[in-house]
């Protein structure tokens, strides 16, 4: 008996429940098969929901786990031509918006501009308009991802750390595609886990666009430029918060290759009216949000006037950037 019919009247969220403890703990091959027959009934928009819910979990146990982590290599295939095929003929109009951590969220390694740890000044609110602004549906759950080399630790204890962590920021839904020690040892390393990491969000959401924001203090510009040049072009373009101080030069041939770097996530803000990815009434939003927050930070001195030359110039930017023709 064909299941599709079945399922087709079950609700997505119902489903989804269902689903989750299937992929908790030791995974039989009864419990992968069940999973992947489940979700190959459903097709169209009751099965893009049952993606985005299933990858809402809030813990390491999302989609990307349960694809890639616990189904045998030919359920895996099974159920990967099936995304494939449900997206093909049906591009989205939605963005996933993936996102780096250290130096990008919050001041970690090279930025000598904040204090360390210093959330930065309207990344949440620009993650926040990206996720919401930018989607067909503004509700809808598992648009924003966050991608680092992180390790994820024993039971992915070290990656609902950081999910822990980014949610206190009052962020949106969303996920963590985390690493491994083995991807720490050089910036290469990290790259190609970012890569991975990429390639695996863009085989279970191929229907949408992606937008991918890093620094420049590791490997995010090479990654978001070598992710733009891969056949499926999907990317819209990268945004590299400048950490290292890039000169002119520098700024337009990142350009080139796709990669738009900002100093204020003002200027970040600009880039995405540009691309199309904001409206120019969300990009003042942001604008708003990083005067207040930059002020509260309350830096002094050098960095206090270095720091608001630079938001000055991405507010004329803001001020003169056009957005692109609707459609």
């Amino acid at each position: 008996m064909d299941a599709s019919p079945v399922m087709a009247t079950v609700p997505t969220e119902l489903l989804a429940r269902l689903i989750g403890p299937l992929h908790r703990g030791r995974v039989t091959r009864e419990d992968q098969e069940a999973v992947v027959q489940t979700m190959t009934a459903l097709e169209g928009a009751a099965f893009r929901d049952l993606k985005y819910r299933l990858n809402a979990t809030g813990d390491h146990h999302d989609l990307e786990h349960l694809v890639f982590d616990d189904l045998d290599e030919d359920l895996q295939d099974v159920l990967l031509e099936h995304i494939a095929a449900q997206a093909t003929g049906e591009p989205s109009p939605d963005l996933r918006v993936l996102c780096d951590i250290d130096d990008t969220v919050r001041c970690a390694i090279h930025d000598e501009r904040y204090p360390r740890g210093t959330v930065y000044p309207g990344v949440v609110r620009l993650l926040t308009e990206l996720d919401s602004g930018a989607a067909e549906d503004p509700g809808r759950v598992g648009d924003l991802t966050f991608v680092t080399a992180r390790p994820g630790g024993p039971l992915g204890l070290v990656e609902q750390y950081t999910r822990d962590d980014l949610a206190e920021l009052g962020l949106p839904t969303h996920t963590v595609l985390g690493g491994s020690l083995l991807n720490l040892h050089t910036k290469n390393a990290i790259a190609e886990r970012k890569l991975q990491n990429m390639e695996r969000d863009h085989l279970l959401f191929p229907e949408c666009r992606m937008v991918f924001i890093g620094d420049s203090g590791q490997a995010d510009g090479d990654v978001g430029a070598e992710m733009a040049a891969r056949p499926h072009d999907h990317v819209v373009g990268t945004l590299l918060h400048d950490v290292t101080g890039l000169d002119a030069a520098e700024r337009a041939a990142w350009a080139a290759r796709g990669v738009h770097v900002f100093d204020t996530y003002v200027g970040a803000a600009a880039h995405a009216v540009r691309l199309g990815l904001l409206h120019p009434e969300q990009a003042q939003v942001v604008a708003t949000a990083v005067q207040a927050e930059l002020e509260a930070v309350g830096l002094e001195g050098e960095q206090a006037a270095r720091m608001a030359a630079l938001l000055e110039a991405d507010l004329a930017a803001l001020d003169a950037t056009d957005a692109p023709p609707a459609g």
